[in-house]
């Protein structure tokens, strides 16, 4: 892995000198090693670059690397640092040079004589030692991230030691691509973006709101089971409330106005704990009642830029499969052992492994509660992960802002890890809020309360598990469950009685009571294009209905791997199999 980085960050250093040789007047931002490989920052004036741009700059880098050339290491003043960026007019390391501590290491790495950049490096010795690249695209990036200031041209390569290595990779990412839950999602008709609504506000047509719901009565049931209640919480609070919990310092884009009939300083909620906070402190509350558990599926909005915002997968209007619990520490591992196992659970039937992050604070600020309680609360969560033996890795800065988390990573069908599900361990919220119970012994305490989403985002979620099956549905969750095609127009009465037997079909899992969702397509097409049609819509079963099938009882389904005959009393069996 060291050296995969040290060829992938020489890699931007040859891009940028081939660069140099194409487009002389450029100037230069950063150009780290990334995951998988590198990519450059750069102000190219008035000369326009795109994709089409990539094979020259490539056949120019490949011209480089042949040259055999070393990359050397040289240490400097600021003073000569500073010299060097404003003689080759680097406008951008002028920048970055100026902010460096006085008497901090400032390192150029020189690529032969052809070019010389700032950098602390590592880098492999020689270009000789690079294996297979390839540049991939072209994107836009703002200055150090700022939208306010310079738009530079961002070209981005990936690297591997092997050409076998790069070939998977590619095939991979075009396999990806044929994936997009962003182009699924328009070919199924699950939903659709208005520019009138904004960005990142999906639509969602009676299809995907289907399937929205089916995923959460699923996410929910394993909460429900375990005795957790539904609540139900507005979307706007006054001001105060996040200001209570440390979420106003959080999220100062949260969206506030002020009711012109009341006056009171209002806000659209960006997280629902807060919420759920006030229905615990509604009552008096004994150890009796412990633990709480509280449910709900509630959207909460939060602003994001406009370039960050990508189909489901990053969105302002997102819907959370959320649960608090309110309670004593010597329950912290029976919830935590609950949530665990329902995790678990819902991945392996989903088909996707699961890995865990334990999500610490690293020594940044930004976070609410003392240090005693977030090392007890960080101790609490090792212990949970070791007592259920799961291998896991820390994360550090990964934690939410009140506390420590366990991050489900789920794999999908790419290899490609997501996190989803979490459950966070919180003793500074109801600290914040002067939650308390009566204990058992008369006093007053403060309970501890735990976070957790299962699939968390489900439009998040969704776009995942779209790539994740290709589109293809499993049965329980599919929109449309079942197609039936008629071969011509003599068939309606047979038609009639497998309609019959799909009305009475209840899918009793991973879901009770999911009844068959089917359609009749009797239009006068041909079985060829009724056939693409449901083939193209993905339908997990196609029932082909001809008067041969209806003179001898038989069934013809039609799967997206095969083709079978069962009899019409073998029907609603074969169709809960699925």
């Amino acid at each position: 892995m060291e050296n995969a980085e040290k060829m992938r960050h020489t890699l931007s250093h040859v891009l940028a000198a081939a660069v140099q040789e194409l487009y002389p007047t450029t100037t230069f931002g950063i150009g780290p090693a990334i995951d998988n490989g590198f990519y450059y920052d750069i102000d190219f004036g008035d000369a326009k670059v795109s994709d089409t741009d990539l094979p020259k700059i490539e056949k120019k880098m490949r011209g480089i690397i042949a040259r055999n050339l070393s990359m050397t290491k040289r240490v400097v003043s600021k003073e000569e640092a500073l010299n060097w960026a404003k003689e080759t007019n680097q406008k951008f390391k002028v920048e970055l040079i100026s902010e460096l501590p006085d008497g901090e290491e400032i390192s150029f790495y020189d690529l032969g004589d052809i070019f010389t950049d700032l950098c602390k490096g590592p880098h492999v010795e020689n270009t000789k030692e690079i294996g297979a690249f390839k540049l991939i695209r072209v994107a836009g990036a703002y200055w150090r991230g700022d939208e306010k200031r310079e738009m530079l041209t961002r070209i981005y390569g990936v690297a591997f030691d092997t050409q076998e290595e790069l070939d998977e990779y590619l095939k991979r990412q075009e396999e990806a691509k044929a994936r997009d839950h962003r182009k699924l999602g328009a070919q199924l008709d699950l939903f659709c973006f208005s520019d009138l609504v904004g960005s990142g506000l999906p639509l969602f047509t009676p299809r995907g709101t289907i399937l929205r719901d089916l995923l959460n009565d699923f996410t929910q049931s394993y909460r429900i089971k375990n005795g957790y209640k539904k609540v139900c919480i507005p979307h706007i609070a006054n001001v105060d409330l996040y200001k209570t919990s440390g979420h106003y310092e959080k999220f100062p884009e949260m969206l506030q106005f002020v009711s012109q009939e009341s006056g009171d300083h209002l806000a659209i909620k960006p997280v629902s704990c807060p919420h759920h906070s006030q229905i615990f402190a509604g009552q008096p509350r004994s150890y009796k009642d412990l633990p709480i558990k509280y449910l709900e599926t509630t959207m909460v909005y939060r602003d994001e830029r406009k370039g960050e915002l990508g189909g489901l997968s990053r969105v302002r209007a997102i819907t959370q499969d959320d649960s608090h619990v309110f309670c004593t520490e010597d329950q912290i591992g029976d919830i935590f052992g609950e949530l665990i196992e329902a995790a678990k659970d819902l991945y392996k039937r989903i088909d996707m492994k699961l890995h865990l992050r334990l999500s610490f604070r690293d020594d940044s600020d930004g976070y609410i509660g003392t240090p005693e309680m977030w090392e007890k609360a960080q101790n609490a969560i090792k212990d949970m992960a070791d007592k259920y033996k799961m291998d896991y890795f820390i994360g550090e800065g990964e934690a939410a802002m009140y506390g420590p988390k366990m991050d489900f990573m789920a794999e999908d069908a790419l290899g490609r890890e997501w996190q989803l599900a979490t459950v966070q361990l919180d003793y500074a919220m109801p600290a914040r809020f002067h939650l308390e119970y009566t204990a058992e012994d008369g006093t007053k305490k403060t309970p501890i309360m735990i976070h957790c989403a299962l699939i968390g985002s489900i439009e998040r979620f969704m776009s995942v598990y779209l790539e994740h099956t290709a589109g293809w549905l499993p049965m329980w969750c599919a929109p449309e469950n079942v197609r039936i095609l008629t071969v011509n127009d003599q068939v309606a009465d047979y038609v009639a009685k497998i309609t019959d037997v799909l009305d009475s079909t209840v899918l009793s899992e991973p879901l009770p009571n999911n009844k068959i969702r089917y359609s009749v397509d009797d239009s006068a097409d041909s079985l060829g294009k009724k056939i693409r049609r449901a083939t193209e819509m993905k339908i997990p079963a196609v029932i082909i209905v001809g008067p041969k099938d209806a003179e001898e009882g038989i069934v013809s389904i039609r799967l997206r791997d095969k083709e079978e005959k069962i009899t019409l009393a073998e029907l609603s069996d074969y169709l809960c199999k699925l």
